[in-house]
């Protein structure tokens, strides 16, 4: 089965899921490429994570950034043992790199049945998927999400459940359609949240140790055609956006804290 992936840059989380995923995905599965497309890093969501981090973390969090760039850099010249960007991963696993605009753009799912694919793995992709490339590789598109469907649909879950002071979360598979975080689930995985938590830790645990092998599951299903589809009612949905100020404010209050 050849499999695409659908994701954005990244320097922390994305680049650890993909190589860890890439690594226990079934040896017959084959990831014929990837479409890297610009997403959350990006000057004008500075004042966001401002708002989010602080000036202390807000520049710690940019030097540890310039750390994985330079790093990354020295990758390509002498290969490291461990991956510092979302190229890097792709390049450890000779996997060809494609930068689309638009994967909406009748085109690119005119590349993909060229491209013989026969799956799409959504891992943090920044565009809304629309009907015409859900229904174009023959057993669809799935996405990975850090909670556990259907609560916590949107953005930044794990700060969500954080700041809510719940004592778990987790990790989902899905089917895509055009709604947010929808679609029938095909494997969930729960991650308790230990009192020494912080924001960093817990994306690293549920998304990298829990998600990679919950995503390797999940194909493995749809290669052998033995998924279960579970239901991701919308009636018992929670939506959540960037932090608001008081969220924030909560986040602290408990204690927590970014890294």
């Amino acid at each position: 089965m050849n499999l695409f992936l659908l994701t954005q840059p990244d320097a922390f989380y994305i680049p650890k899921l993909l190589d860890q995923f890439i690594e226990e995905k079934p040896e017959s599965t084959d990831v014929v490429g990837a479409a890297v497309l610009p997403g959350e890093i990006a000057v004008e969501n500075v004042p966001d994570y401002l708002r989010l981090m602080g000036v202390r973390g807000t520049v710690l969090n940019g030097l540890d950034f310039v750390r994985h760039k330079a790093l990354d850099v020295l990758d390509q010249a002498v290969r490291l043992d461990d991956v510092y960007s979302v190229r890097g991963a792709l390049r450890a696993h000779d996997i060809p790199e494609h930068t689309p605009e638009n994967v909406n753009d009748p085109a690119f799912p005119d590349f993909l049945r060229e491209q013989n694919v026969d799956l799409v793995v959504s891992i943090a992709c920044p565009q809304i998927v629309r009907e015409e490339l859900l229904e174009c590789p023959p057993e669809g598109v799935i996405n990975i999400h850090g909670a556990l469907l259907p609560k916590y649909r949107g953005k930044l879950p794990s700060f969500w459940v954080l700041a809510n002071g719940e004592e778990k979360t987790g990790v989902t598979v899905h089917y895509m359609n055009e709604d947010l975080d929808d679609g029938p689930i095909i494997v969930q995985k729960e991650v308790p949240i230990r009192p020494s938590d912080t924001l960093h830790s817990l994306v690293l645990r549920s998304k990298v140790q829990y998600g990679a092998s919950a995503l390797a599951d999940a194909v493995q299903q749809i290669e052998d055609g033995t998924v279960e589809m579970t239901d991701n009612p919308e009636d018992e949905a929670t939506y959540f956006s960037f932090p608001t100020p008081d969220a924030i404010a909560r986040f602290r209050d408990r204690g927590r804290r970014i890294r």
